[in-house]
């Protein structure tokens, strides 16, 4: 039998040498020197006017009409001056929702590919002339990131060690954990454990399609990176997005391994990165249109862009209005700045916390924070170049991610009638506050409850009179309960009937007297 090593080297010469039959079409593979850059020199998207567009030899042409043949030439002399080799279409595979698309712009974005010779010099230039150039609303550089790495009990058995699924104190280095600073998921799995109808796409370096946890979650899959087969999202090099599935759904309760989240819930592995974790917006935006088009509920993008793109945005918002509750991870700095797409505002925005219910010191921070999850020393799947499929723990909010993107899928499993917006309000509602009270550009909304979530998207008043969120119901949340009736929050709706009326008072006193589960 050929060892992992040197079958994997050998595969990855294969890929190197030879395209595989079905790839995609697509920008140059990324290296490190564009990642430290934030761009792909050699890769622009060019986004034209309603009506216009480019014919198959890669000319402006009027889709209904003449174009005078001036403005055609300046937009060709400005490609050919830059040395294009490919003038594509940015989304080459069929669009599941063409009136959306349109109304977004997609289908009037066009990949560019130059010459990696000679655009250096040119491509910071042609941008600027081809985005003041008539019919042409928009012209920018491809941009790059990186993947973002740092009731009844299950019986696997590394579920003891997972303290952010179930929190008694355990252990990490030499700092101790604080008792229940974990997504109450225990207390969650009461009401679900996920549903085989809500599939959770994963956004990433691929998956390993041999790891026991996971081989038989996955569901069709897709790799816009151009780099092997289009259905080829295989990874055994890399393993973050083999960590980060595991997280969000491994199988569980199966006498092996480590628990995941939504245990029910099939997993789309599609690979949108490298076998560094270098990744594109175009890669990026790519796969989220694939997935909102291949009945995706939940995406998780682990992944963080210094930049953002009208491409990239589009493809979220694409995605949103197709139903799929996109998670993204916020960064791994310390410091304020949200990486993209999570800084997009149709996005849940993911940071990191710790086995202490504190900030994770890596957690990047800013006015974008939707809600915290653990995601320091988390254990999950793991297959790399250099071992049989495994377990490791890691940290980063890249971990976090797929901890909130699991307990989304538990509650659609429970209601798949909800709305992407209404999602990201019960799950901002039904969180602990943590930090300064209310929001707060570190912790946002607080650190996640996968109990109150799932009750909450099922209909049920748990601890609902726990206005300020602090995990009691007290004094202080009659006055918050006010403040919050006063500011039309959701937090005063009382009653769950997505409106704010009196009626939402005596719902509040109910649920006072209820207390907390």
């Amino acid at each position: 039998m050929m060892s992992k090593p040197l079958g994997a080297l050998i595969a990855l010469v294969s890929l190197a040498s030879s395209a595989a039959s079905g790839q995609l079409s697509t920008h140059r593979d990324i290296q490190q020197i564009d990642v430290d850059s934030g761009v792909l020199d050699s890769a622009i998207v060019i986004r034209t006017e309603v009506g216009y567009g480019f014919d198959g030899s890669g000319r402006l042409v009027a889709l209904d009409g003449e174009l005078p043949a001036d403005q055609a030439d300046r937009v060709s002399q400005c490609l050919e001056e830059a040395g294009t080799q490919s003038l594509t279409p940015a989304v080459s595979f069929g669009l599941g929702d063409p009136a959306l698309a349109d109304s977004l712009g997609l289908d009037r974005m066009y990949l560019v590919q130059l010459d990696p010779e000679d655009h250096l010099s040119t491509s910071s230039l042609i941008v600027d002339l081809l985005a003041a150039t008539p019919h042409i609303v928009s012209a920018e550089k491809v941009h790059v990131g990186t993947t973002l790495d740092t009731p009844n009990h299950p019986n696997d058995p590394g579920f003891p060690a997972q303290y952010s699924l179930n929190n008694v104190g355990q252990i990490l280095g030499d700092v101790s954990g604080v008792p229940g600073a974990d997504i109450n998921a225990v207390h969650a799995w009461t009401l679900s454990s996920g549903s085989g109808h809500i599939t959770i796409a994963v956004l990433d370096a691929g998956i390993s399609y041999d790891h026991p946890d996971l081989y038989y979650k996955l569901t069709d899959a897709y790799n816009t990176t151009g780099i092997g087969s289009s259905g080829d999202a295989n990874d055994q090099f890399n393993s973050h997005g083999t960590h980060v599935a595991g997280i969000a759904a491994a199988s569980s309760n199966n006498g092996q391994g480590m628990t995941g989240v939504s245990w029910g819930s099939p997993i789309m592995p599609i690979k949108v990165a490298n076998l560094l974790g270098f990744t594109s917006d175009v890669w990026l935006g790519l796969g989220l249109i694939w997935a909102a088009d291949h009945e995706a509920r939940v995406a998780v993008v682990s992944i963080g862009l210094d930049s953002g793109s009208d491409f990239l945005h589009a493809a979220v918002q694409y995605a949103t209005e197709r139903g799929v509750v996109v998670c993204a991870s916020t960064g791994n700095t310390g410091q304020p700045g949200v990486k993209f797409p999570a800084r997009y505002p149709e996005t849940i925005a993911v940071g990191a916390t710790d086995n202490t219910d504190a900030i994770a010191e890596f957690s990047t921070t800013g006015p974008e924070v939707t809600v915290t999850a653990p995601g320091f020393e988390i254990l999950s799947t793991w297959d790399d170049f250099f071992s049989e499929p495994t377990y490791s723990y890691q940290s980063g909010t890249s971990a976090a991610c797929p901890m909130v993107a699991g307990v989304i899928a538990l509650m659609l499993s429970e209601n798949p009638s909800l709305n992407t917006e209404r999602v990201i309000d019960l799950l901002k509602y039904s969180s602990i506050d943590l930090g300064p009270s209310g929001f707060d550009q570190i912790f946002g909304h607080g650190r996640i409850d996968a109990y109150r979530a799932v009750a909450a998207a099922k209909g049920l008043h748990v601890c609902a009179a726990d206005v300020n969120r602090n995990g009691y119901v007290e004094n202080t949340d009659l006055s918050a309960w006010i403040t919050a009736y006063t500011n039309g929050s959701p937090l005063a709706d009382q009653n769950f009937d997505s409106a704010i009326t009196p009626a939402d008072f005596s719902a509040f006193v109910a649920n006072y007297l209820i207390g907390c589960d």
